[in-house]
């Protein structure tokens, strides 16, 4: 009988993928080497999920963390917010599997604690990543700054076994 892996969903950009708004990579090598094998990656772009092309307009957020909106940086009429929101609570809905998920930092959509949000300079989270820790609480979640070294990856592998057993 072969041994399930658990699911990890993974901000795509992380794995490689040139997803990203000024469709540079930022692959993860430290994280994809040190995790690989040993997890089933699941990787997701909210922005490219929700339509928003490559290369693309740059957003970030405005407001109160937990209220922001996702506007350009730019073009200041640009709003995003509920292509976003729409995304999150479609690709929530069909997920059948997840144990844990490592978000992309800074990210207007993915960051988890460290986006920071305009023009109080407030940090918190990404529109993705609220909607992610809203609809699933005890799912164990870092950003790719949170897993540099190896104690810190092994301790987030722990946490996705532990979940991956839960009924």
């Amino acid at each position: 009988m072969m041994r399930r892996r658990p699911v990890v969903g993974i901000s795509a950009c992380l794995l490689g993928e040139r997803v990203r708004y000024d469709a540079r990579e930022k692959r993860a090598t430290v994280i994809i080497e040190g995790l690989s094998g040993r997890v089933e990656w699941l990787p997701v772009c909210p922005e490219v999920g929700a339509g928003l092309g490559v290369p693309r307009p740059a957003v970030r957020l405005v407001g109160e963390p937990g209220r922001a909106r996702a506007v350009g940086v730019e073009v200041r009429t640009l709003d995003v917010t509920e292509r976003l929101l729409v995304f999150a609570a479609d690709w929530l809905e069909q997920v059948s599997r997840l144990d844990g998920f490592i978000l992309k930092s800074r990210s207007p959509s993915c960051g988890l604690h460290s986006t920071p949000h305009y023009p109080s300079g407030q940090f918190g989270a990404g529109l993705f990543a609220d909607q992610l820790r809203r609809a699933l609480p005890a799912l164990p979640l870092r950003e790719e700054s949170e897993l540099v070294t190896p104690e810190q990856q092994e301790s987030f592998l722990a946490e996705v076994i532990r979940h991956s057993k839960l009924p």
